[in-house]
């Protein structure tokens, strides 16, 4: 089995352009991505106000990282998203995560209860979302031109930094935790009912698809970078909200424009994903952008006290580096079985989700036990062993 050439640009401009894309995937293409940034800012303030949401919880930040490892482990839920990908559409499994969302986003809101259990809700949901849409754009795209989509895609990750995060600070200041989780909910709800009405033009399915993947040397490879990409940043994501209030004494506001100067990189990373990753190779831009977030990791391990502006900076770097690296791997998932996309596609976000919630277990933990500057060292390992397993992955010429 062998990968698409991730390595020759298009033929012409214009077939790289979004405008060779089908109208239909055009036309839903922006609902995608802003019900996903909705979705992705419910995910990522829960780490950057880990400290804010576990005080509204009246539980202990140790504990409230344990309430994600368990939104974390919903990723087992995965296959059962590709087989319905496969079975009903991704147009259909993308509208009903949407309403499940924001639904647990509003549980989220009524109270410490609600919170545990609407974060476990929002998970499964935002698990399903993921699926489809990397099944949807694998079906819809040409491997030589995925990146371009996927990068666009990605931007919602970046931008749930860049607008999300410090939007939903703001908000958590000024009315309490649990305004952040209910505007939220506002927003996705409507966001799924319009994307239900073009339900037609994205339920991509495959009834030809195989049960099982073949778990090819190359498969294999690409699913363990995949995953020690995540362990490696879950290690960061998790703690760098304590990190910021512990070291330098920020505020919930001023932790949001923290993330917001870092997640700046990552949206420079996204649009270079989507402009560079396509020409050079998946598997190199992997490499690259996993060899700058270790530079990174390791930088903040040495220096876990560096002045603010140096730790920005450093923070950036990780965030720059990872959201490249993992963003170059989304298309290459999808490719390392295309006649199993979906269960390649959800083997990928089960194995790195479940990994992230195991980090979740224990990262705070060793926090409080080690310190902000060895768990950096610890998560810059994980970069490097990602780089090594990069090896194993090869694109070699021949067709989606």
């Amino acid at each position: 089995m062998t990968l698409a050439d991730g390595g020759k640009p298009p033929s012409s401009a214009h077939e790289g352009s979004l405008q060779s894309l089908r109208p239909e995937v055009r036309r839903a293409l922006p609902w995608v991505v802003l019900l996903r940034l909705v979705c992705n800012t419910g995910i990522r303030m829960t780490y950057s106000f880990l400290p804010a949401f576990a005080r509204g919880a009246q539980v202990s930040e140790r504990t409230m990282s344990w309430v994600l490892s368990a939104r974390d482990l919903t990723a087992l839920s995965a296959p059962l998203a590709g087989r319905a990908a496969d079975r009903v559409g991704t147009g259909r499994v993308m509208a009903f995560a949407g309403v499940g969302a924001a639904a647990g986003l509003a549980l989220s809101a009524t109270g410490p209860t609600g919170l545990i259990v609407g974060l476990v809700v929002v998970g499964v949901c935002v698990v399903a979302y993921n699926v489809a849409i990397q099944v949807w754009v694998g079906h819809a795209v040409a491997y030589q031109r995925r990146a371009r989509v996927s990068g666009l895609v990605e931007l919602s990750w970046g931008g749930a930094a860049l607008i999300g995060v410090p939007t939903m600070g703001l908000l958590i200041d000024a009315f309490g935790w649990r305004a952040a989780p209910a505007f939220l909910a506002v927003l996705a709800l409507p966001l799924s009912l319009f994307l239900s009405r073009l339900d037609a033009s994205i339920s991509a399915t495959d009834p030809t698809e195989a049960a099982k993947p073949t778990m090819s040397r190359a498969a294999v490879g690409g699913l363990a970078v995949n995953t020690v990409l995540a362990i490696s940043a879950q290690f960061i994501f998790l703690t760098h909200g304590i990190w910021l209030e512990d070291t330098y004494g920020l505020s919930t506001a001023q932790v949001g424009g923290v993330v917001f100067a870092a997640a700046v990189m990552e949206v420079v990373a996204t649009l270079g994903t989507a402009r560079m990753t396509d020409i050079v190779g998946k598997r190199r831009a992997i490499v690259a952008g996993t060899l700058l977030m270790a530079l990174g990791l390791i930088a903040l391990g040495f220096a876990p006290d560096a002045p603010l502006v140096a730790a920005v900076v450093l923070l950036s770097l990780v965030f720059l580096g990872f959201e490249f690296a993992i963003v170059s791997a989304i298309p290459l998932i999808a490719e390392l079985d295309p006649k199993a996309r979906a269960a390649m596609v959800a083997r990928a976000t089960a194995l790195s989700t479940v990994f992230r919630a195991v980090v979740s277990l224990f990262a705070v933990a060793a926090y409080d036990a080690i310190g902000f500057g060895p768990l950096m060292m610890i998560a810059g390992g994980f970069a490097v062993l990602a780089i090594l397993l990069a090896g194993f992955v090869m694109e070699e010429p021949g067709n989606s």
